[in-house]
């Protein structure tokens, strides 16, 4: 006679639930396993630290001379510039400050004459530069920022004054400068900017002509678009 165990049934089901169980457990870290690691977003761009660059762009510079007792006389000198500039960053936040300075090569020369006579000669801005502190805001790896700050120029003139003598002279003037620019980075070194400045220099004493004398007197004003691109230096800060 053959004897049935009961509990065969019962430890069939046993088996069979802890195989389908292991296997679910198997699936599950496997699914896992496949399961891409969540990418880290990107860090936003930091605008801090030393960098140097180059710079061209176009002058429109206004020069006015006046003789003592005898009017004035004006020329605007448009020509082209380029050179070179340094400078810092600290960014806080979205707020970038910073310090830039520049030198740049000018080519801007031209007659300047009063109404009768009274003076006639050339006027040529061989150079210029600035220091200027910065302030802007960062939208990541775009900076939009105004700028303020001193200037120096140099102004060679050549003037005739009526009948009575003529002089060659060269004058380095001081003068205020301010404007604005936008520059966007596009590594983490280098990046591109285009900006305005407006300079400003008075009272710049061009030639005493004649004894006695005649004082001639100028002001230059001058407006200064540029393109440049900038490196960002490599080290601590």
């Amino acid at each position: 006679m053959t004897t049935i165990n009961p509990n065969a049934g019962y430890c069939t089901a046993r088996v069979a639930a802890t195989v389908i169980g292991f296997l679910a457990v198997a699936t599950s870290v496997r699914a896992a396993d496949l399961t891409p690691p969540p990418v880290a977003a990107p860090a936003a761009y930091n605008w801090s630290g030393l960098y140097i660059g180059l710079n061209a762009g176009y002058a429109a510079a206004k020069i006015t001379e006046t003789v003592t007792g005898g009017g004035s006389g004006s020329a605007n000198i448009p020509a082209g510039l380029g050179g070179l500039q340094i400078g810092a960053n600290v960014q806080t936040g979205a707020i970038v400050w910073g310090f830039e300075g520049d030198f740049d090569g000018n080519m801007a020369t031209k007659s300047v004459a009063v109404a009768g006579g009274a003076l006639s000669g050339t006027a040529q801005i061989p150079w210029l530069a600035t220091l200027r502190g910065r302030l802007g805001y960062a939208f990541d790896r775009y900076l939009f920022y105004v700028t303020a700050g001193g200037a120096a120029t140099e102004l060679k003139s050549a003037v005739t004054v009526g009948a009575i003598s003529s002089a060659t002279t060269s004058s380095t003037a001081a003068a205020w400068t301010a404007g604005g620019g936008f520059e966007a980075a596009f590594t983490e070194n280098l990046s591109a900017r285009i900006e305005y400045l407006y300079l400003d220099a008075r009272n710049i004493s061009v030639a005493q002509v004649g004894t006695p004398f005649v004082a001639v007197t100028g002001r230059l004003q001058d407006n200064l678009v540029r393109a440049g691109v900038n490196y960002r230096l490599p080290v601590a800060w």
